[in-house]
């Protein structure tokens, strides 16, 4: 079977797989919205400078998502506010799975594109008017905002006005 081929059946299942678990409908949408901690919020704003003022430097050359490891300051407490996976109809997906690991990603943005890592929680932590894109789904998510999207399928993060940068906590699910 081509890889092609392969990646487009991979695809099909995926959202069967994502329709059903959790009766989602459509793959992007925000689900809900957490109480963020305020330190969270300081914090993520810094990274958020950070990054710009870093890939501005080298004139927007580098990648255009980085990843980070989760830093303590956004794990710490992480229980108490982010979303319960069980109810949904999923649970983390083992660590070294496929590599799946959970990072922080952040961008100024970046065009549509696939990845090979699968379902995602993506809880937003910063966002500066940046739009996310899946399908027909296009949202400006707050920080707070989750949702569960496939990252093979084709997604992007629009770029802002001025400085925008966006910061998401993501976390690779599978159906439970």
């Amino acid at each position: 079977m081509r890889a092609e081929s392969r990646k487009e059946d991979q695809a099909r299942q995926a959202r069967a797989r994502t329709k059903s678990a959790a009766g989602i409908q459509s793959l992007g949408s925000i689900l809900g919205t957490a109480h963020l901690p305020d330190d969270i919020l300081r914090h993520s704003a810094e990274l958020a400078e950070e990054f710009f003022s870093a890939a501005e430097a080298n004139e927007f050359c580098g990648d255009p998502v980085e990843t980070y490891v989760i830093p303590g300051w956004a794990s710490r407490g992480g229980t108490t506010w982010l979303p319960n996976l069980t109810e949904l109809g999923y649970h983390r997906a083992e660590g070294g799975y496929r590599g799946r690991e959970e990072l922080l990603v952040v961008t100024a943005g970046v065009d549509m594109h696939t990845d090979d890592e699968g379902l995602v929680l993506m809880v937003v932590l910063h966002n500066d008017e940046l739009t996310f894109r899946q399908g027909k789904v296009r949202h400006k998510p707050r920080a707070g905002d989750w949702f569960i999207f496939d990252d093979r399928l084709p997604h992007g993060v629009d770029d802002g006005p001025g400085r925008a940068t966006f910061i998401g906590w993501s976390i690779p699910i599978v159906p439970a």
